[in-house]
């Protein structure tokens, strides 16, 4: 009798749980939410780390949008040529644009208080005509928006320091680098202190490489050579990042490898990599946690798909097989990941058909999304929670809610839940303690 009473217990007590559950499951089952799209031009598109801001480089115009809404607060129209790409500081209040002008002419823009800003707005300063466009992956702004870098015109990597006090039309640079024969990849940690490019320094034969700046704050005057430069990289150097603080790079090549070098601080002259991936694998992009611990990159061509290494400042040796790899339908065109290297997305081309893959660390796809075309527009909030997603010829700028984020420790010690699973598993923990509580409780009664 007393047994079937505390089943009946248990049972009164388990049910509205499982209801629970399941209704929480439903709820949060269906990632990602679209926030907003504006069917317009995405040459390049970037998203605050926070979340909240949106820039999108789009034909002769830059457009900035908030999270709730798909009408821009602000825009500008370059009075010749177009914008081709663009950078935003980690709360959305800085935001860099780089045009292209002519054959042989283009230069930077830069807008301070840009989430005070309305209408129509003048840039706040502009730089020198760089001789040539500054395209995408060749623009990017330190976290605190003071710190600009920028590559792309064929031949130097050009850096502004003390961006947020500047004001003129023809701002000149605080450093650029020596001449290469080609510079279009470029990165820039957090703090705006280390850069990291890839480059083509020969062309017969052709030699490419990776090319590394410390204290790029405090340089000045031109050419500055870079502290090393490691032409391990036998293909065109696609993708190419720095840690947050800079003592790890990584690079993709084209046809060749994941290069990966740690110590980077400590490195001169020409250094070999300290591991690398498999060759023959036709790279088209990367990106790097925060602390360079997770690597991701994506291929094309008979390669194609995502490829992903945990643990990437503890890997030693030749080649360093990835942790997880994902066939896509397309090839890969753009990868990004968040700063804890929790959840990373890829989006493939037109051949695909075209589509979005969100992944965890693990390699768990945890949705795809089918936008109206394929495109190189991808950004992604700190946190993982928020994709900008651009596409092209369609044209559409996409902001999503990917329903999934790394834990934060908000005011009041409380780690908010960032997926359904975290949110049903207090839940299952506690069913599991009634049950076991339970049979504690019987076993005890029928001894």
């Amino acid at each position: 009798m007393k047994l079937m009473t505390t089943c009946k217990l248990m049972l009164k007590v388990l049910v509205p749980l499982a209801l629970i559950v399941m209704m929480v499951s439903t709820v949060y089952a269906a990632p990602p939410t679209q926030l907003w799209s504006d069917a317009v031009g995405t040459n390049d598109i970037a998203l605050s780390k926070d979340g909240n801001y949106v820039a999108v480089a789009s034909g002769n115009q830059l457009r900035f949008y908030g999270r709730s809404s798909s009408t821009p607060i602000w825009t500008f129209t370059a009075p010749s040529g177009t914008v081709e790409s663009v950078a935003i500081s980690a709360n959305g209040d800085c935001v860099v644009a780089g045009e292209y002008v002519s054959s042989g002419h283009g230069g930077i823009a830069f807008w301070k208080n840009a989430r005070s800003q309305t209408g129509t707005p003048s840039p706040t300063w502009s730089s020198v005509d760089l001789k040539g466009g500054i395209y995408r992956g060749c623009l990017d702004i330190s976290d605190d928006g003071n710190n600009v870098v920028a590559c792309g015109t064929g031949r130097w990597v050009f850096y502004w320091a003390n961006a947020k006090g500047r004001s003129t039309s023809s701002e000149a640079v605080s450093w650029q680098s020596i001449w290469y024969w080609q510079v279009e990849e470029v990165d820039l940690s957090s703090d705006g202190d280390y850069v990291a490019a890839g480059v083509k320094t020969s062309s017969t034969p052709d030699i490419y490489g990776a090319a590394y700046w410390k204290n790029a704050k405090t340089l000045t005057g031109t050419p500055q050579a870079p502290d090393w430069l490691s032409t391990e990289p036998a293909g065109r150097v696609i993708g190419i990042a720095v840690s947050d603080d800079g003592n790890y790079v990584a690079a993709s090549s084209y046809g060749d490898s994941v290069h990966y070098w740690t110590s980077a601080k400590t490195l001169s002259g020409n250094p070999p990599s300290t591991w690398k991936s498999p060759t023959g694998i036709y790279f088209s992009d990367l990106d790097m946690s925060s602390d360079g611990n997770s690597v991701i990159a994506g291929a094309t061509a008979t390669t194609k798909g995502v490829y992903f290494w945990a643990g990437a400042t503890r890997l030693t040796g030749k080649p360093q097989n990835p942790n997880w790899t994902f066939a896509t339908a397309g090839d890969v065109v753009r990868v990004v990941i968040n700063n804890a290297g929790d959840y990373m997305a890829a989006f493939n081309d037109i051949s695909g058909p075209p589509r979005v893959y969100f992944f965890d660390k693990m390699g768990n796809l945890k949705w795809s999304y089918d936008p109206d075309n394929t495109g190189f527009g991808l950004s992604i909030s700190g946190d993982g929670g928020t994709l900008a997603v651009g596409t092209s010829p369609k044209e559409t700028g996409y902001l999503l809610d990917t329903g999934y984020r790394t834990p934060t420790l908000p005011v009041g010690g409380v780690v908010m839940p960032t997926s359904k699973f975290e949110i049903v598993a207090p839940f299952a923990a506690l069913a599991g303690l009634i049950v076991v509580s339970a049979v504690v409780a019987v076993k005890k009664r029928r001894d």
